[in-house]
């Protein structure tokens, strides 16, 4: 009796107190009754509710404060290279994108107002064989071997294999190629690429000669000859200015390294879109009679840009266009745009005869000086300097002011016409200052209502 009594004053009050707590019905404890399944679920669910909160609350706040503590140790300079290196590989994945990219059709011909601002540097007369456009061939020898060449051993990456430890390439060139590479392995991952020969030393490059006529000596009664359609002389070689390399493969399936590479499949990739790192194929399909040598799809030249992109647009040879460029020179400068938009000035500055030479360049813009090494015993020439100014993303062109003709007009009014003319000159030097990035260039007034020269390298301007 005692204990029923209890029992209910006992359930009495659990029943009081669960409502005082506002606990609904299901989470309710009823001593009359057994916890059902439902009850225990929704009890686990709740505690692991609250665990969650107070796990996402605990995070929230480490990860706020480790991040304001990163910005207030990040140094200027980190932040100015971290936005960079992000710039960067925005720059690369949209290179990639665009590709293929619009070809340089035109070349227009500027008075050399163009450059108004001007210096002279001076070069020596060896200067003349040094350069990233320097020509060597059958009948220019090159006069470097070794001088500027880095192992790229030092600069190896993931993107490509040697073929030899000792493969090395000129210091201009490396960066350039590396880039390639990377887009190109960006583009189609791991593949079978080896750069098989860079530089090669006079040497070398006998030795070369002299095991390719053996080669030749069994099946061919001119053996000399035939050697010399695939192997340059020693000294006339391209590779010893460190400025070229061949491409070959190395296959997987433990085949012998040798003449794999063909520029088809995936390799394509690499001859049509090394002219915009600075590469040609040196020795083009149908030009053998320029350039002495048979088609060689494994053999790229570095001549940097903007020269590289119109020599593979236009299919010409490293020969003939610096035919055009010798041409070009005093107030016949040539202004190219390149794939990306971008105005380049060159002309060219005949090499002194004897000592040194005064070359005019800009003050205000960035500007490269090549020799082209067209000197050898049997010309009079003394070759000469191509320099490459780089313009920028914005060129207008205006015409020169017309001057009046001489008359038999009173001297009061010549001096008005003067006065003019002068107001004129000065307003419009006034307005051409103010523009920012804006390279005003002067066309012949007898080419007045032309707005440029289109200019074709079979066809002249």
């Amino acid at each position: 009796m005692i204990d029923r009594r209890y029992k209910k004053s006992y359930s009495k009050r659990r029943k009081y107190s669960n409502s005082l707590m506002g606990m609904p019905p299901l989470l309710s404890v009823d001593d009359n009754k057994p916890v059902s399944y439902k009850q225990q679920i929704a009890v686990m669910g709740i505690v692991l509710l609250i665990c969650g909160a107070l796990f996402a609350c605990v995070y929230l706040f480490l990860f706020l404060a480790s991040g304001q503590s990163e910005g207030e140790d990040q140094t200027p300079a980190q932040a100015s290279s971290a936005s960079a290196s992000k710039k960067s590989n925005e720059s690369s994945e949209k290179k990639k994108t665009d590709l293929p990219k619009k070809r340089v059709t035109k070349i227009t011909a500027a008075n050399m107002a163009v450059l108004r601002d001007m210096t002279t540097v001076t070069k020596e007369s060896e200067d003349v064989y040094k350069g990233s456009l320097i020509l060597v061939n059958k009948d220019y020898p090159s006069r470097l071997d070794g001088e500027n060449v880095e192992l790229m051993l030092d600069h190896l990456t993931d993107d490509y294999t040697l073929s030899y430890f000792t493969v090395g390439f000129a210091v201009d060139m490396i960066d350039p190629f590396n880039s390639m590479m990377k887009d190109f392995s960006d583009q189609y991952g791991d593949t079978d690429i080896l750069v098989s020969c860079g530089y090669r030393s006079y040497e070398t490059q006998q030795e070369l000669m002299e095991n390719e006529k053996e080669l030749n000596s069994d099946d061919d009664s001119e053996s000399d000859n035939t050697a010399e359609k695939w192997v340059a002389p020693p000294g006339y070689s391209e590779h010893q200015t460190g400025l070229a390399l061949d491409f070959d493969l190395n296959l997987s399936d433990g085949g012998k390294i040798g003449i794999n590479y063909d520029g088809n499949g995936v390799y394509s990739w690499l001859n049509e879109n090394c002219s915009d790192y600075g590469f040609i194929i040196r020795y083009r399909e149908g030009k053998e009679s320029i350039t002495g040598y048979e088609y060689e799809p494994w053999h790229f030249r570095y001549v940097g840009l903007p020269h590289a992109q119109y020599i593979e647009d236009h299919g010409i040879t490293l020969e003939e266009y610096l035919d055009i460029l010798s041409d070009r020179r005093d107030d016949n400068a040539i202004l190219m745009q390149d794939h990306d938009g971008i105005y380049w000035c060159i002309y060219y500055v005949p090499a002194s005869a004897e000592g040194s030479t005064d070359i005019p360049v800009p003050k205000n813009y960035e500007y490269t000086i090549s020799g082209d090494n067209r000197v050898n015993d049997d010309s009079d020439g003394s070759g000469g300097f191509i320099v490459t100014v780089k313009i920028g993303d914005h060129v207008e062109e205006v015409p020169e002011p017309s001057v009046p003709e001489s008359t038999e007009e009173s001297s009061s009014e010549s001096s008005e016409v003067v006065s003019e003319t002068e107001n004129s000159d000065q307003q419009q030097e006034s307005q051409e200052q103010s523009k920012e990035n804006v390279t005003v260039i002067s066309i012949p007034e007898e080419t007045e209502s032309k707005a440029e020269y289109i200019f074709d390298p079979l066809e002249g301007i």
